[in-house]
């Protein structure tokens, strides 16, 4: 098995969530208030330059109502189709 580097599951990470935020009509703001993740947080998961633990990511995908498994299956398929490139 090919080890990715750690920048590349960030990368792919941070896009995800701010897709979903975006989608699910909230600003980094709202998102804080509803999931209990500090705005700072989510700017810095946002950006890529930090790595949630699962805990925040469950918090996060609460905070905008949708179930984690989906945001994970997305980062998953992502990872995948950037290996195949």
């Amino acid at each position: 098995m090919v080890e990715a580097p750690p920048d590349a599951y960030k990368k792919i990470l941070a896009a995800v969530f701010a897709e979903a935020r975006e989608n699910a009509g909230l600003s980094q703001k709202q998102l804080a208030k509803t999931s209990g993740v500090g705005r700072s947080g989510i700017v810095t998961i946002e950006a890529g330059e930090r790595m949630p633990s699962i805990f925040t990511c469950q918090m996060l995908a609460d905070g905008m109502k949708m179930p984690l498994a989906s945001l994970v299956e997305e980062i998953e398929r992502r990872f995948k189709k950037s290996k195949k490139q």
